[in-house]
């Protein structure tokens, strides 16, 4: 062999080494820098009712506001004994004891150390008896502290109790659990068929969708066949004399046609009641949502299957629309089509049959804010946090992920005393992350921004009413009405939040003005003649519009929209277009005209990725996200991020003063669905979905369901001043005085306004002439109402009561003590 051919290769073996060696201690570096996600450590705890561990509680490492914990309701016996369960999950109780609050957590009512703590069915358990004197349905906020070795502070857990006779906690409780596993053996289940209100309306293909009004076969799973994978632990969510609620979670499992194992994660509400001896099944609602396992056959020549989820999945492409990130149960993942690569992103859960209860706990969300062309992916993940270094927090985690390198940098937290649901609210409507690093929240009704460079904040707008503040699909942009009242503003700013733009627009004279949302980045508004701003007489307001504006950021007008004579009381804007709520003017009203549309020729042309739907026979309706551009089919890479590991993670703690405006909370369906400062509108959503409406105070202000057949005011009771008084919202303020609170419950129904009646309150109602009277009584048949003219209470049949004052518009006013 000549010399040259030998130098070659001496020189190219010690380049290879030396390439190997480079590349050892490189990855040996850059694998020290990064890690996995650290398992849970808290304990979990039960309460338990009879034989069944129910109320499922998780550990908290920092106090929470009282007034947004209403995770469970534990229902207390006559003699007030109560028995804790605790997963210690490996850890070593030091010490448990309980305070008892008022609900909204301002008062303390008692306080005790619980002792005897016992090894029982692999878990620790202790029985006690609350000493403070508690009064009879009311609700308290109960509070467990556990001292656990190895943590400085205490860990919290919490739950409600109530003292309510008749509740027969034990049926309901037994009911549910033989409801649920019935539903997994078809052959056993045919009693079940007893409890469902089958309709042929609705469809019976969706897994993710089975309600009261479902059949027999969608009930029990088709032919998915599945198993139990994690036991339901029943929560109790609200009890009364005459109803129960009740939400549970669980795990199943079931074989796909070639035996390999899907995992969905299923959630349930029941709510029933007790008569005659037997359970009455009220309502039912399931949805199952398949975990999403890139190792499954996924991919399509089209794109990918994400199996049974709801329609409205999260997801966000890039502009070529080759690499997409989507939100499943939970998960964050991204699929590269080009690369034929999917990335588990972000996710508690170690792996889709995950059997650890703590990390399958779903308070939380991911909200994904942009996706670059690169594949790079800023997100926001904001609830309870399972596991790693933030376990037993709540708050919003600011991160951004390195696809080059497949890591994710945590760049901020903000740590929260609301629970999830409340922390939802606000954190849904906007948490965005702009490409400056400028993270943007609306909290209790203030605009925040969030440097995320140096952890700084500051309020770019303070009490901003919620009903006077639009928000881009894309969150980028905002925009809110200065007086910061919906119908006589004269002014709005808009602010883009990528570029710091602002914008503003003022009424001409005589006019005022609305913003009604964006297409794309543009601002939608609307301007109306002040004489064309209609109240009726308990103060709902026509808004007529006899201009429509799209303006954009450069203080263009893009699209102008009007019409002689035609007026727009509403926008709805729609992905691809704006549907325009119409009326003509006669008199002092306005009637319903037909509706127009105003289709988006701006739309955002570069998103290409899109939703389609499916159906199986096994499966029933299934959601898969399209590509224009064909792919592999066969040989997926999964990959699974790893976290930069940082010894110190910057948190940022923000003061967030509570808003002083009446605030109304509307629960229903085991979860919370609203906050509102307007009580008609609270009651309304919590009559459609079976649920409740709280104030500030955690005061009962309506209940589903929960009067009794009748009652009857006495007249002479009733203030005199109200007798008199005409059907006007705030003529009935002034004439009450400050003792009590003006109720406007225009556009609920009669039955709901009864509620009031049960009570002792009479409800000021407009009839059928167009006079008013007030309602004093009723029962199953009829209502009795005071003529105030003729001072005198007669009886009117219940359903000629509902039709007449539905034709004149379930015109309501009421009120209410000052507590």
């Amino acid at each position: 062999m000549k010399k040259g051919a030998v130098r070659f290769i001496a020189l190219l073996a010690i380049f290879i080494v030396s390439l190997a060696g480079f590349s050892f201690y490189f990855n040996r570096d850059k694998e020290k820098n990064t890690r996995d996600f650290e398992t849970s450590t808290l304990p979990t705890a039960y309460i338990k009712l009879g034989d069944s561990s129910v109320n499922r509680m998780f550990g908290y490492k920092k106090k929470m506001d009282g007034t947004t914990m209403r995770e469970s309701l534990t229902p207390l016996s006559a003699d007030k004994n109560m028995t804790l369960q605790v997963n210690p999950y490996g850890r070593k109780i030091k010490n448990i004891s309980y305070e008892i609050t008022s609900a909204d957590g301002s008062k303390l009512v008692g306080n005790a150390r619980i002792n005897g703590l016992k090894d029982k069915d692999n878990l620790k358990e202790a029985s006690f008896q609350i000493d403070p004197p508690l009064l009879m349905n009311q609700e308290y906020l109960l509070t467990f502290s556990l001292s656990l070795e190895g943590e400085s502070d205490p860990v919290y857990y919490y739950t409600r109790i109530v003292q309510r006779a008749g509740v027969n906690t034990d049926i309901y409780l037994k009911f549910v659990q033989d409801f649920y596993e019935r539903c997994m053996k078809k052959d056993a289940a045919g009693e079940l068929t007893t409890y469902l209100e089958p309709d042929e309306t609705v469809s019976n293909n969706s897994f993710h969708n089975v309600t009261i009004h479902s059949n027999f076969d969608q009930l029990t799973w088709g032919t998915l066949a599945p198993k139990i994978v994690n036991k339901a632990v029943p929560v109790i969510k609200e009890a009364n004399e005459n109803t129960l609620s009740v939400t549970q979670q669980y795990t199943i499992s079931a074989k796909d046609t070639d035996n390999n194992t899907e995992y969905y994660s299923v959630s349930e509400f029941y709510r029933m009641r007790y008569t005659q001896s037997r359970v009455v099944l009220l309502d039912f609602e399931r949805s199952a949502t398949q975990i999403f396992d890139a190792n499954l056959p996924v991919i399509t020549s089209t794109g990918i299957s994400l199996g049974v989820v709801g329609k409205d999945v999260q997801y966000v492409s890039n502009k070529s629309a080759d690499i997409v990130a989507f939100v499943v149960d939970g998960d964050l993942w991204s699929y590269n089509r080009s690369a034929n690569k999917c990335t588990k992103i972000f996710g508690f859960r170690t792996k889709a049959g995950d059997t650890d209860e703590r990390a399958v706990n779903m308070e939380h969300d991911v909200k994904i804010v942009r996706v670059s062309e690169t594949g790079d992916i800023s997100y926001v993940v904001y609830g309870y946090m399972n596991l790693d270094v933030h376990e037993g927090k709540v708050g919003s985690a600011v991160y951004h992920y390195n696809a080059e390198r497949n890591v994710t940098q945590e760049e901020l937290f903000i740590p929260s005393s609301n629970s999830y649901e409340f922390l939802k609210q606000n954190l849904s409507i906007l948490s965005y992350v702009s490409q400056k690093d400028q993270l943007y929240l609306y909290v209790e009704g203030n605009l925040y921004q969030v440097d995320l460079t140096n952890g700084s904040y500051k309020i770019v707008k303070d009490k901003i009413a919620s009903d006077c503040f639009v928000i881009s699909k894309s969150q980028a942009s905002v925009a809110w009405m200065d007086d910061m009242d919906e119908n006589q503003s004269t002014h709005i700013t808009a602010l883009s939040l990528e570029t710091g733009k602002t914008l503003s627009i003022s009424a001409p004279d005589g006019q005022k003005i609305k913003a009604l949302g964006f297409i794309n980045e543009d601002l939608v508004y609307g301007v109306a003649n002040d004489q064309d701003i209609l109240s009726d007489a308990a103060g709902n307001v026509t808004f007529a519009m006899n201009h429509l504006y799209i303006r954009n950021f450069d203080d263009e007008i893009i699209k102008e929209y009007q019409q002689d004579g035609v007026y727009v009381t509403q926008v709805n804007i729609q992905e691809g277009l704006m549907e325009l709520v119409r009326a003509t003017r006669e008199g002092n009203s306005f009637v319903s005209a037909a509706n127009d549309h105003i289709m988006n020729n701006l739309m955002d042309r570069d998103k290409t990725v899109s939703i389609k739907m499916s159906v199986s026979e096994r499966k029933g309706t299934q959601v898969s996200l399209v590509f224009t551009k064909v792919g592999k089919t066969r040989n997926l890479l999964v990959l699974q991020t790893k976290f930069i590991d940082e010894e110190n993670l910057p948190t940022l703690t923000i003061d967030v003063p509570k808003q002083e405006t009446d605030e109304y909370y509307v629960y229903g369906r085991g979860r919370l669905l609203d906050v509102t400062s307007k009580v008609g509108s609270a009651i309304k959503e919590a009559d459609q979905n079976v649920g409740v409406v709280l104030n500030r105070k955690q005061q009962y202000v309506w209940e589903r369901g929960n009067q009794p057949d009748n009652r009857k005011l006495d007249v002479g009771g009733i203030p005199q001043e109200l007798l008199s008084a005409p059907l006007d919202e705030a003529t009935i303020q002034n004439t009450l005085g400050d003792s009590y609170k003006v109720m406007n419950l225009s556009g609920c129904s009669l039955s709901s306004a009864l509620y009031q009646i049960s009570l002792g309150y009479p409800v000021m109602v407009r009839t059928g002439d167009g006079s008013s009277a007030l309602i004093v009584g009723y029962d199953q048949y009829n209502i009795w109402l005071y003529d105030t003219s003729e001072n005198k209470v007669y009886a009117k049949g219940m359903n000629d009561s509902t039709a007449e004052f539905g034709a004149a518009g379930n015109i309501f006013i009421s009120y209410r003590d000052k507590k």
